[in-house]
């Protein structure tokens, strides 16, 4: 797999502007935006001190790919090449991706462009220019609205602990969700991580995820159900765009009823 890397990464051609994968679309002095560079290298630091699982998007392709961070250096960022291993190929064509994570349970995303080998590495890694912006937002972004408390059904499973819930959800945004869950088989704390999440939306469409747990509410004295709330994760494009315009359909439902 290293000689097929070195043998893409090869190619002198410079990665066209138009190429970089999905530009995250907010004006520089947005405050979820971390911009001053000083900022932007303490903020990746942190992510080698307890390396988080980082996914990877490319453009012109609908699946998720993995990497490790390696090294920060003020001037650079190095990282393990991506599993799967096909998307090296569509990495060596195109020098440029969109890196997401969790820091702190908060969402962490930004591009990379020029992406090259670094052939003084053993074992073989990727490297890269600092990211000139982070997406990183202190606060939620995306106004949630609150959904029929047994229309949309959640799913999901701990990480850490393997436990499964099912239940509700209570409100959605484009970011994240609340859910209702009975926790006779196990409470989710803050900071967990479920994996295999679904949900199926009224129109019988399921979205499939992992959630970051930012919240959890103790039952109320005499009731088994609990509260989480959290923020989506590694959900494919195409369960994005589902999930789009549900939420735009929620939208036009609501203003309708303001209007009236």
């Amino acid at each position: 797999m290293l000689n097929v890397i070195r043998k893409f990464f090869a190619k002198k051609d410079l990665v066209d502007e138009s190429l970089t994968p999905n530009n995250i679309d907010a004006e520089l002095e947005n405050p979820s935006f971390v911009t001053n560079p000083d900022r932007v290298f303490h903020l990746l630091q942190q992510l080698i001190i307890e390396p988080p699982r980082c996914t990877i998007t490319l453009n012109n392709s609908d699946s998720l790919f993995l990497t490790d961070i390696l090294e920060i250096d003020p001037d650079f960022i190095s990282f393990s090449p991506l599993t799967p291993s096909s998307g090296n190929q569509l990495l060596a064509s195109q020098r440029a991706l969109k890196l997401s994570t969790v820091l702190g349970g908060i969402p962490l995303t930004f591009n990379l462009q020029n992406i090259c080998v670094d052939k003084s590495a053993d074992p073989i890694c990727l490297k890269a220019a600092l990211p000139e912006k982070i997406y990183y937002p202190q606060r939620r972004l995306t106004k949630r609205m609150p959904t029929n408390s047994t229309t949309i059904e959640f799913k999901g499973t701990s990480r850490d602990t393997g436990v499964s819930i099912q239940g509700y959800v209570t409100d959605i945004s484009r970011g994240g969700l609340s859910v209702i869950y009975n926790s006779n088989r196990g409470n989710i704390i803050r900071s967990d991580r479920l994996s295999y999440c679904s949900l199926v939306l009224p129109d019988n469409q399921t979205i499939a995820f992992e959630l970051t747990v930012s919240s959890s509410k103790k039952p109320l004295l005499g009731s088994n159900k609990r509260h989480l709330g959290g923020q989506f994760e590694n959900i494919y494009p195409q369960d994005e765009k589902k999930l789009d315009r549900y939420l735009s359909t929620l939208e036009r439902q609501q203003l309708r009823k303001r209007r009236d």
